[in-house]
Order: C-alpha cells, then sequence, then structure tokens
C-alpha cells in the first residue's frame, strides 16, 4: 500500500494525474460512443472490455468495431493510452533518479563529513568507511 501512495504522490506532484484524468474520461466517453454505434456491443461493459483491449494493445478479437465512430474511438483511445503510458513511465523513471541521487547525495555528504573527523572515530566507523570504499570501487 506504501508504494500506491508514493506511485500517487509522484504522480500529483509532477502533473501527470490531469494525463491520468484525462484518459480516462476520454476512456469514459469512447466506452458510451462505441456503445451507442456499434451493433455488436450490446451493453457498457463489453465497451468498457473493448476498450481496455485496444488501449493495453492486446486486442483479444473477441469484439470488433464495424462502424466509422467505433473505429475512431478506438483509434483515439488506443493513442491516447500509448501516450499517456509512456508519459507515466516517463515521469515515474525520472522521480526515481531523482530519489536515488538525493540518497547518493546524502551518502556522500554523510561520507565526507565522517572523513572530515577521521582522528575521532572508533574502529567500527573506520570500518564501515573501509567498505564503503570497497564496495563504490567494485
Amino acid at each position: 500500500m506504501r508504494r500506491v501512495r508514493l506511485l500517487w504522490l509522484v504522480i500529483r506532484r509532477s502533473g501527470a494525474w490531469k494525463a491520468l484524468a484525462a484518459f480516462l474520461v476520454l476512456f469514459f466517453v469512447c466506452a458510451i460512443l462505441v456503445l451507442v454505434a456499434e451493433p455488436g456491443v450490446d451493453n457498457f461493459f463489453d465497451a468498457l472490455w473493448f476498450l481496455w483491449a485496444v488501449s493495453t494493445t492486446v486486442g483479444l478479437g473477441d469484439l470488433t468495431v464495424v462502424t466509422i465512430v467505433g473505429r475512431i474511438a478506438s483509434m483515439v483511445c488506443s493513442v491516447f493510452a500509448i501516450v499517456t503510458t509512456a508519459a507515466l513511465t516517463g515521469v515515474i523513471v525520472d522521480f526515481f533518479s531523482e530519489a536515488r541521487e538525493q540518497d547518493l547525495q546524502g551518502s556522500i555528504s554523510e561520507f565526507l563529513d565522517k572523513l572530515e573527523r577521521l582522528p575521532e572515530l572508533d574502529r567500527e566507523e573506520l570500518e564501515d568507511i573501509s567498505k564503503r570504499v570497497k564496495k563504490l570501487r567494485q
């Protein structure tokens, strides 16, 4: 659950939630269009299922669209899903890269602080520094 909260925090801070919200609205609008326009789609859940298969590029083939409205809605939903997925992936990767960089900078600052007071350190702290240096060289 902690990871889900962290993910939401990243999406919210980056502003990517707007793209996600726009995708969800577009997804439901396209589902309504497919439901209204397509003779083979009998209910809203079938329309949602079809668009889920389209937007995830799975394309199961159990439902197909035959009207121009259904095809356009499918194409728009598919393209928007790909763009949204790419944008969210970039935001998440950027966040974790920054977090890793901050951790590294904090670790380096702590390491330099210990080096500045080297004569005051006990044996355990010296061994810790030695292990970190060996780990960095690998």
